[in-house]
C-alpha cells in the first residue's frame, strides 16, 4: 500500500513542477545576447519592459496613453505620470505572479499532507509509516524547490525610476 501511495505522491509532484514550469515559461523574460566588437565572449541581459516580456500589456498601456499626464478636468495636478504608470502596472503584475507561485506552493503542500493522512491510515507496519513520512517530505522538500526556482526566475520587484 505504502508504494502505491509513493506513487502517487510523485505523480502529484510531478504534475505540481509540471504547473510551474509552464507558468515560469509564461513569465519568462527574452534574454538578448550581444557579443562585444572583438570577438569576446557573449553576455546575456534581460529587459524587463520589453514588448515582448512579463509586462508588454504595461509597456502597451504607457505606449498607448493609457496615463498620458493630466486631465483637463483634473484640478489637483496629482495624476501619475508614465513612470507612475509603469511601475504600478509592473508590481500589480509581479505581485500577481508571486501569489500564483505562492499558490501553487501551498497547494502542493497540502496535497503532500492529505496523500499522508490517507497513507497513514492504511499503514500497518512501522515500514510503511515511516515510507508515507518520507514520501510527504520528499513533496514539500520538491515544492519548495520549485518555489525557490520559480521565485529566482520572477526575479526581483520592479522599482520605480524617477529623473533625477
Amino acid at each position: 500500500m505504502a508504494l502505491a501511495t509513493l506513487d502517487q505522491v510523485r505523480s502529484v509532484v510531478a504534475r505540481t513542477v509540471l504547473a510551474l514550469v509552464v507558468g515560469l515559461a509564461i513569465l519568462a523574460t527574452p534574454a538578448v545576447a550581444t557579443a562585444d566588437d572583438h570577438g569576446g565572449p557573449t553576455t546575456t541581459t534581460t529587459t524587463l519592459t520589453s514588448p515582448t516580456g512579463p509586462y508588454a500589456s504595461c509597456a502597451a498601456l504607457v505606449a498607448g496613453g493609457g496615463a498620458s499626464g493630466p486631465s483637463p478636468s483634473d484640478t489637483r495636478g496629482d495624476s501619475q505620470s508614465p513612470a507612475e504608470a509603469l511601475y504600478e502596472c509592473e508590481l500589480k503584475d509581479y505581485r500577481q505572479a508571486a501569489d500564483q507561485i505562492d499558490a501553487a506552493f501551498r497547494q502542493a503542500v497540502a496535497q503532500a499532507r492529505v496523500l499522508f493522512r490517507h497513507s497513514i491510515r492504511a499503514a500497518h507496519s512501522a515500514a510503511q509509516r515511516s515510507a508515507a513520512l518520507q514520501a510527504m517530505e520528499a513533496a514539500i522538500i520538491q515544492a519548495a524547490t520549485v518555489r525557490s526556482a520559480a521565485l529566482v526566475t520572477l526575479g526581483p520587484p520592479p522599482v520605480l525610476k524617477t529623473k533625477g
